[in-house]
């Protein structure tokens, strides 16, 4: 990367949190409360994501985003395909500048094929597989640094990794090497140097697919997995590396979509739409107070069972912070105000949600004049360059 280029780059960041009020609760209405509950899909540049958008049934360009910023108050922006470095800065500041709460800016940066399907141009690391095969965990705490460093210079906050499933089904067609091994020691280690190193640059990492999606010859983004084991399997298994990240302080965990009858035992419910997994699991036993997030909600595995607005609001009242890739903002903020007046959910419980979402942003931007503009903590950008060229 052409020095000169890094240092705009590194500078660009100091505006993309540009819009500020109060972040107290207090002074949101409603309708402000809700939005915040939404990180919707969006691609930095139309032209670049051409073959992407044409297989999406759902708009994620840049007008219809400013017009759910606008009219619904959204919380959150991830970028999905295909991004240019530049353009999803600029795109990224544009849509700040018109948010009247900062914007959650999240993507799925992880190391392998994902990130680099992201930032193709710029986004050569290993695989999981690879890290885990390698079985360094200072290599994989400088990777997750590095890549927090990339995060970080392009505006986003929050980071959809690491990737803490368990990979020991060798049919497994949507995890495979995104998983650092079939071994749940091993895999819990490197997550959490990943995620430390994600951490010591500032950005959130969100660990995934709670309770795992390892063990599943199914692609949940086609359909719902299930996974047809017991508790003590799962415990010793699948949620062995999520109850370590726990324990370590991990800031978000995503709940994916999969059939999980040992803890739900209702037919065809995924678990990101399960109160007995969201909130009895995964936030009361195994007690994590941080944020929670579904997996993507435009996905086979929720949408072929349920009707637009329905898995919106089941996320919510699932116990979900916050609400990914909604197919339809209007249809689900339609549905939770409904649930309000049929007392299905009280705005004090929408209240703890948003909470949670509020207190993250102050830490990621707390306001124009706070960390948004300063540039004292950002990373300098000889270290960016020598960190990034290390790796690849």
């Amino acid at each position: 990367m052409n020095r000169t280029y890094a240092l705009i780059l590194y500078l660009c960041y100091a505006s993309f949190c540009s819009a500020q009020t109060s972040f107290d609760i207090n002074t949101l209405t409603l309708e402000e409360k809700i939005g915040q509950l939404f990180m919707v899909a969006a691609v930095a540049d139309e032209e670049i994501a051409k073959e992407f958008l044409a297989k999406k049934p759902y708009r994620l360009d840049k007008e219809y985003i400013e017009q759910l910023i606008a009219n619904y108050h959204i919380g959150g922006i991830i970028f999905l395909g295909k991004s240019d470095y530049a353009k999803q800065i600029e795109r990224t500041k544009h849509f700040q500048n018109l948010s009247n709460i900062p914007l959650l800016i999240g993507q799925d940066l992880e190391p392998g094929r994902i990130g680099k399907a992201r930032l193709p141009e710029l986004f050569s690391f290993p695989s999981n597989q690879e890290i885990g095969n390698l079985n360094d965990v200072k290599y994989t705490y400088s990777i997750g640094r590095a890549i927090g460093g990339l995060c970080r210079n392009l505006g986003v906050h929050i980071n959809f990794a690491p990737v803490a499933d368990v990979n020991n089904n060798p049919k497994n067609p949507v995890i495979n090497d995104r998983s650092f091994g079939d071994n749940p020691i091993l895999v819990t280690e490197h997550a959490i140097e990943f995620a430390q190193g994600l951490t010591d640059m500032g950005i959130i990492a969100c660990a995934k697919h709670f309770p795992g999606h390892g063990d599943t010859d199914v692609d949940s983004h086609y359909d719902l997995p299930l996974i047809p084991h017991d508790k003590n399997r799962l415990h010793a298994m699948e949620l062995a590396p999520f109850k370590a990240l726990i324990a370590h302080n991990i800031p978000a965990i995503m709940v994916g979509h999969l059939e999980v009858p040992a803890f739900e035992p209702q037919k065809k419910l995924p678990s990101s739409l399960s109160k007995k997994i969201v909130t009895d699991l995964l936030r009361k036993e195994l007690g994590f107070n941080g944020l929670i997030i579904t997996d993507s909600l435009h996905m086979y595995g929720v949408t072929k069972y349920f009707n637009t607005g329905e898995y919106e609001l089941y996320g919510l009242l699932a116990g979900n912070d916050i609400l990914l890739c909604p197919f339809d903002v209007p249809a689900g903020v339609t549905a939770i105000k409904q649930a309000l007046h049929d007392e299905l959910i009280t705005e004090k419980e929408i209240d703890e949600h948003v909470e949670r979402i509020l207190n993250i942003k102050k830490k990621v931007c707390p306001s124009r004049q706070s960390s948004c503009t300063d540039t004292s903590d950002r990373i300098p950008t000889e270290k960016l360059t020598a960190t990034w060229n290390i790796y690849r």
